[in-house]
């Protein structure tokens, strides 16, 4: 796997949790968005439980970001990688809304970032493939 390249574990995370979040009968009109921590070696063994799961500040910043960066390193503890996830409704003036997804691994350079397209009722009508994009 190259630099360029986000991990097969996140990959697959991607998969998951944007098919959950996609699947028909979901409605995401009032979602709030996620923000969610989870220790990497626990997704690598199967165990989808997240350590912080919380709803984003209004209006995040790159600052309440760092900040949950850092929250993720304590809580997974010395020694252990924590994969991040980002989910945010946007309503966008001239398309419809999405649901986007961000999910990144603090030791790997490469994030994954994607949407799920959303009709006026907030009923998923397609799901984005992720980019791979260089974390900043």
């Amino acid at each position: 796997m190259s630099a360029s390249q986000a991990p097969e574990l996140l990959q697959a995370f991607y998969t998951r949790l944007s098919r959950r979040y996609g699947a028909p009968g979901v409605c995401l009109i009032d979602f709030p968005g996620r923000w969610m921590v989870f220790r990497t070696s626990d997704l690598a063994a199967g165990m989808e439980r997240a350590l912080i799961d919380v709803e984003p500040p209004q209006d995040h910043s790159t600052e309440d970001l760092a900040e949950l960066e850092s929250r993720a390193a304590f809580a997974v503890g010395e020694g252990h990688d924590a994969t991040l996830v980002v989910m945010n409704r946007i309503h966008r003036a001239s398309a419809p809304p999405v649901l986007t997804l961000s999910m990144w691994n603090l030791e790997h350079p490469v994030a994954l970032t994607g949407d799920i397209e959303l009709d006026a009722a907030g009923t998923p009508v397609r799901i984005g493939l992720p980019d791979a994009l260089p974390r900043s």
